[in-house]
């Protein structure tokens, strides 16, 4: 039932005897403990509403499989379950579910719980919103019981099949892929011939064959001027991986005509010097790769490796070919959320060489936040040993509670909750990006997404209370103890905000900086620009806190306890111009909210090294970001609803992902269109092009149609400096699950950030525009296919991208498929069973007989879904 006033959605719940109970047990009520074991808990979803405003209805059954009566006691069930609003149970028998923090939940049988052997209870209950998929289902289930004992639960999901029971809007059922309904979108990516397709992502400005080619060999030499050692260096590995051999390398000019020549000179292209190459393949004289600047020699590098096919050749031929070019945007960005979920150096690494092939030259590390901290600082191991650790606590004070199916245990092998980087390994990775044109910008969350950070310093507060040391206590110290805002973050924390009033709040930060900032020293490197965060500062935050009244009543200027995030911005602003850096942070950064929630932009920071980095364009903000540049200020673009990698796909509930800012499939990054986002708003939130405007917020809600919209002024085009895409990892579990979500997105982005701009871009026509965006994607989805994936798999030594399963129709008797990303194989079955590396290939219309199952492979037999051909 829902309780009007109630800040928390309410949770119905009902329960049905069948055979049925509930989940844990106290040893009081047990003979021993492997009753508990025996437990059986499984979960499914029962129902979706239409609107994420409606509640959906899920259940837990719980089967008795012991000996015993299982009765209530000291004992609950805790799970995670990400995007599950805050619940209250109101007066109900049995038992109730509670919110703890974030996304974790309990179970909690009262008094009348009692589950005899082989029996089973159905516990059903509702909630706000629509489980999109099953990522969206519990997880990291476990037990406690006699307050401290544990079981870890695995739970048995349902697999969501029957999408018409569960999802109540036809239309969105209409939009769940399906052989018939990809085969459509699939028409308008034919399958073009090689030599009609561009020879490199992203596109060069220009590129001009030309007559003969260069043979490259064992033999052939790479020379290089006294700057480029490093540059020349990379290339004697890069090549190593095609001919099997170590070139050797000269310093000086080559004149051989199977030599590559690497040489630095003054280069301009298309108005743009910083980056910028020339890479000249010349039958008489060799290849000879020539930039503006040592980055420039590097793309030029990294073209070169585009045009060799992908395969080990004792001698490679290489066409003749003349490429003019530069970037469109001088940041180009990528970030990595290593905190919500972990990725250990290695994935970083490969993760470096991946974004190095396709000319993104910045990576964001989002290095700390509600679930984590992950860099070793110096003179603060409690960061590390508290805040780089999740599992089953009550009050945070040895590790971080568990998220995102974490688990109770924080040292087991599989908990992706756990891990940090050393002083040494982060040294490494810099390094590594550096040598790669890679600048690493790291991310430490402040005033919001600081919960890691505050568990963590408040373990040291007791540790050092408790030995009598009240002022070093207090030292770095980030909560105010009197203070009782209530608020709830927008993943659910109650929280993660630190106190702004207080003094070791910057003591703290500044702390970091200077010890992240000697670690690039001590890596032979500068530091130039840090990224605060500095967004979802919940409403209610501060309210309450004694110490940020009385630091109101000596600010006039500050009319509400929100403005105070611009407060502070202006102290965090002192610590970073004492070392020389740039501020980066998410727009709210640059933004000032009054009592109503509106924003207006804070013009305070204008002048300043502040670079806003705006993410949310849904709903009423799609201009968000123009609205800053327009002001004055730098900005990057980081589009929520082209640019967020951990975004679903699309609509399938087998596919992994979240959904809240809509589906996002291969080419949403490419439909982007930077300087008039209005221009792309014919793309809706299931991924599909459209030939009317679809502008939709966080919760697909229609926004008014005659809402202003502030177009980009001409003269603060120069504003939008770059682009970054985000990974986000709350779903993230290991390298394969990253990798997926990287690939065939990343493809995208680098066509978009680096790339002119296609002349679709400025066509005013939909139905022009949306002809137009298919015949570039479709040479895109060529590339991607037929030359991208087995470069990856080559150079990687295989590559989890995602397959995309093939359309497919039956016309006539006749079975007639056709792919996302031409240069994949489709193979079927006609007897029902799972097509493998051995079925049959398709290359044609053919007539079929039987239960039609299709699947896309690459040539290594990796496969996408199955889809079964009605």
């Amino acid at each position: 039932m829902k309780r009007k006033n109630f800040t928390y959605i309410t949770l119905i719940v009902s329960f049905f005897w069948l055979i049925t109970s509930s989940i844990g047990c106290s040893s009081s009520n047990l003979k021993n403990t492997s009753e508990l074991e025996k437990l059986t808990i499984k979960w499914r979803l029962i129902k979706n509403p239409k609107s994420e405003t409606e509640t959906n209805k899920s259940a837990f059954t719980f089967i008795n499989n012991g000996a015993e009566t299982i009765k209530t006691g000291n004992w609950a069930l805790y799970f995670n379950q990400s995007f599950l609003k805050p619940m209250q149970s109101g007066e109900l028998t049995q038992g109730k579910i509670e919110h703890l923090n974030g996304d974790l939940y309990r179970y909690v049988p009262d008094s009348s719980f009692t589950l005899r052997q082989g029996d089973s209870l159905i516990f059903e209950y509702e909630a706000a919103g629509i489980l999109f998929n099953e990522k969206y289902a519990p997880q990291g289930a476990y037990i406690v019981y006699d307050d401290s004992k544990i079981i870890a639960k695995d739970l048995n999901i349902a697999s969501i099949t029957d999408y018409s029971d569960i999802f109540s809007d036809s239309a969105f059922v209409a939009t769940i892929p399906t052989a018939s309904n990809q085969y459509l979108i699939n028409q308008n990516i034919p399958d073009l011939p090689t030599d009609h397709i561009g020879k490199i992502i992203p596109s060069p400005y220009s590129i001009k064959s030309g007559k003969g080619s260069v043979i490259l060999e064992k033999t052939s030499t790479i020379y290089y001027s006294n700057s480029l050692k490093n540059e020349a260096s990379y290339l004697v590995t890069l090549m190593d991986k095609y001919l099997g051999v170590k070139l050797k390398m000269k310093e000086g000019v080559g004149t051989d005509a199977n030599s590559i020549s690497l040489k630095t000179a003054p280069l301009i292209v298309n108005e743009i010097s910083n980056e910028a190459y020339s890479l000249a393949v010349h039958e008489s004289k060799g290849i000879n790769i020539t930039g503006n600047d040592a980055a420039g020699v590097f793309y030029g590098i990294q073209s070169l490796s585009a045009l060799i096919p992908a395969k080990y050749e004792e001698k490679i031929t290489i066409e003749s070919v003349e490429i003019l070019d530069a970037p469109r945007f001088s940041f180009r960005s990528f970030l990595l959320d290593v905190s919500r979920n972990f990725s250990k150096k290695e994935d970083v690494l490969r993760l470096i060489d991946l974004l190095a092939m396709y000319k993104i030259n910045k990576l964001n590390l989002h290095l700390s936040e509600d679930e984590g901290w992950r860099l070793e600082i110096n003179g603060l191991p409690e960061l590390t040993q508290i805040g780089s650790k999740r599992g089953h606590t009550i009050d945070s004070k040895n590790w971080l509670t568990p998220s995102y199916g974490s688990g109770p245990h924080p040292d087991t092998e599989n908990n992706y909750g756990k891990g940090y980087y050393t002083r040494e390994e982060f040294k490494e990775i810099i390094k590594y990006a550096d040598q790669r044109h890679i600048q690493v910008i790291p991310e430490i969350s402040m005033p919001g997404h600081a919960r890691a950070a505050i568990k963590a310093m408040e373990a040291r507060y007791d540790y050092y209370m408790a030995k009598g040391e009240k002022e070093k206590a207090k030292e770095f110290r980030l909560i105010d103890p009197n203070d009782k805002s209530v608020y709830l973050s927008a993943q659910m924390y109650k929280d993660n905000i630190v106190c702004v009033a207080l003094p070791s709040v910057y003591h703290f930060y500044d702390t970091i900086v200077k010890d992240i900032v000697a670690m690039y020293q001590e890596a032979g490197l500068k530091l130039t620009t840090f990224n605060t965060g500095g967004d979802e500062v919940p409403n209610g935050a501060w309210a309450k806190s004694p110490l940020c009244m009385e630091l109101m009543k000596t600010l006039p200027e500050i009319k509400d306890a929100r403005q105070l995030q611009g407060y502070f911005l202006e102290k965090a602003l002192a610590i970073f111009e004492k070392y020389d850096l740039e501020v980066a942070g998410w727009e709210e950064i640059v933004l000032n909210k009054d009592s109503q929630n509106n924003i207006q932009v804070n013009p305070k920071f204008k002048d300043k090294k502040v670079l806003p980095l705006v993410w949310d364009n849904t709903g009423k903000n799609i201009d968000l970001g123009y609205r800053i540049a327009n002001a004055g200020y730098k900005v990057v673009l980081c589009n929520a609803t082209n640019l967020y990698f951990d975004l679903s796909y699309n609509s399938d509930p087998t596919e992994p992902g979240l959904v809240w800012a809509g589906y996002q499939d291969a080419i949403d990054p490419y439909v982007m269109t930077p300087y008039d986002v209005f221009k792309s708003i014919n793309f809706d939130k299931y991924s599909r092009l459209t030939e009317k405007d679809e502008i939709f917020g966080r919760k697909s809600q229609k926004i008014d149609a005659n809402l202003v919209r502030n177009h980009l002024k001409i003269d603060a085009q120069k504003n939008i400096v770059g682009m970054q895409a985000q990974l986000w990892s709350e779903t993230i579990k290991g390298s394969k699950m990253l990798e997926y979500y990287l690939a065939p997105k990343l493809f995208a982005f680098a066509e978009k950030s680096w790339s002119i701009a296609p002349a679709w871009e400025s066509e005013s026509n939909i139905a022009k525009r949306v002809k137009a965006i298919w015949a570039g994607w479709a040479d895109i989805s060529n590339q991607i296919g037929q030359r991208e994936f087995p470069r990856l798999d080559f150079l990687f030594g295989g590559y989890n991208y995602r397959i995309a399963p093939p359309g497919a129709v039956i016309e006539d008797g006749l079975l007639k498929a056709n792919l996302a990303f031409p240069g994949l194989t489709v193979r079927y079955t006609e007897d029902g069973s799972e097509p493998g590396i051995n079925s049959k290939e398709y290359t044609k219309p053919i007539k079929v007989n039987g239960l039609i199952k299709v699947r896309a492979f690459n040539k290594f037999g990796r496969a996408s879904k199955t889809f079964t051909v009605k």
